[in-house]
């Protein structure tokens, strides 16, 4: 008898390899980096887990391609953004629209990114592609300052981030906020509003007028 495994055809290992990502991605998300096992993952995906090391190589690499699956189309939006030929000030506030509105629809990303505040898989840093589009973004505005579209004194770099973080606390830190508030804060009406207030504190810094 022969004991050859028959050869796993392209489909199957696409198929696995999709269901591996998936439920990685809800076990990542609910319990983070450390806290979630290769074993329980191969289990509840229905697969043997040699599996996962063929496809993703480690536990990290698995974790990796779960980071990229929620950034990627985040980072192809904003550099398709920073390809318009808009002026500052509805440059920021495009980018700040589309940062804010994939945060609103990737709800286990911002569990993820809340993970790796924690410090659990510090992972984010080998995403070299996050921090070069930040770069590219921090670059448009620089040259704008330099062209004296901008305050001279205002920090862009620290600008910027700011304004990122004020987006995703507003879902990170959402149940926190909502004991201060009588509206509901998980609304489309609400963010609207968030949006808005923190749009108005970035071009006051940038010395912007708005679009």
């Amino acid at each position: 008898m022969n004991s050859t495994p028959e050869p796993v055809s392209d489909k199957s290992c696409s198929n696995s390899a999709q269901r591996i990502l998936e439920t990685a991605e809800y076990f990542f998300a609910r319990l983070g980096f450390m806290g979630t096992r290769v074993d329980e993952i191969a289990r509840v995906a229905h697969i043997n887990k040699r599996m996962i090391y063929y496809h993703y190589g480690s536990k990290e690499g698995l974790y990796q391609a779960v980071l990229e699956k929620h950034l990627k189309p985040m980072i192809e939006m904003s550099r398709h953004v920073l390809q318009t030929d808009l002026p500052p000030a509805a440059m920021l506030e495009r980018l700040l629209n589309t940062y804010f509105d994939f945060l609103a629809t990737h709800r286990v990303y911002v569990r993820l990114i809340s993970w790796e505040v924690l410090g659990e898989g510090n992972q984010l840093s080998n995403l070299g592609f996050r921090r070069q589009t930040f770069e590219q973004v921090v670059h448009y505005f620089e040259v704008a300052q330099r062209q004296g579209k901008l305050r001279p004194d205002c920090d862009v770099s620290r600008t910027l981030m700011a304004g990122m973080l004020l987006c995703y606390s507003y879902f990170s830190q959402m149940q926190y906020m909502q004991s201060f508030y009588s509206e509901i804060l998980d609304d489309p009406e609400q963010y609207e509003h968030w949006k808005r207030s923190v749009l108005a504190m970035l071009l006051r810094s940038c010395g912007l007028e708005p679009a």
